[in-house]
């Protein structure tokens, strides 16, 4: 994974000039004794985003996981970017998603459909059930999988290629003038925000290992 972490960033710099956000120290790194887990966490900001969230995780005895985010400032009308692999010993969670903010006809034209060919490329790996509050933000084309770690080089492979679809969406993203529509966005993006900090199962998986109650800080302070 840590491959994937330095490709994807690499990407991203490629079309952005990151700005680090400083974390506290105590959400920036977590550790637990023996190497038992071993977590870092980065926030950046750059032009035309709010905020880029990476994440490496790693836990005894086999569980190696790269999570990132792309929140664009909510005076574009983009959908977040989310990318999420863990890794065990035998299968690779897998959760690469251009976050639908809105679900009418233009918008799934404009954003959506680009990715179909993407999502042929890789279409081999099997669906994976979506929990419930999740499904209003998947698209057709969205990567929700769970297939065996002998896929993780082309599940490396499908991540970068979503994510540069992205990056080009991103840097031809025009600034939205109408008040409404620009609210409406606003909106859209604190619903997502609100469900994936109140709904997201690893929120308390995470607390299981590092108590609750720094899980919550690291959602509301670092992932969103």
């Amino acid at each position: 994974m840590d491959e994937l972490f330095n490709r994807v960033r690499q990407e991203i710099e490629k079309k952005i000039n990151l700005t680090p956000i400083t974390l506290p120290e105590e959400l920036a790194r977590v550790k637990l004794p023996l190497g038992l887990m071993d977590m870092h966490c980065y926030n950046f900001k750059g032009e035309k985003v709010r905020k880029i969230y990476f994440m490496r995780f790693k836990a005894v005895p086999s569980l190696d996981v790269f999570g990132a985010a792309i929140y664009p400032e909510p005076v574009f009308d983009l959908p977040v970017f989310v990318c999420d692999l863990s890794c065990t010993k035998k299968k690779v969670f897998t959760y690469i998603n251009f976050v639908l903010l809105f679900n009418d006809p233009s918008y799934l034209k404009k954003y959506i459909e680009p990715m179909k060919p993407v999502f042929e490329k890789y279409r081999q790996f099997p669906p994976h059930k979506a929990r419930d509050w999740m499904k209003p933000y998947l698209a057709p084309y969205s990567i929700y999988s769970m297939p065996e770690k002998n896929s993780l080089n082309e599940l490396r492979d499908c991540a970068i290629e979503y994510l540069n679809r992205y990056l080009n969406f991103l840097s031809q993203a025009e600034e939205i003038k109408d008040p409404t529509y620009r609210d409406a966005i606003e909106q859209a993006q604190k619903k997502y925000i609100h469900d994936l900090t109140t709904y997201d199962a690893s929120r308390k998986m995470l607390g299981r290992i590092i108590g609750m109650e720094r899980s919550e800080r690291i959602f509301h302070k670092v992932v969103s």
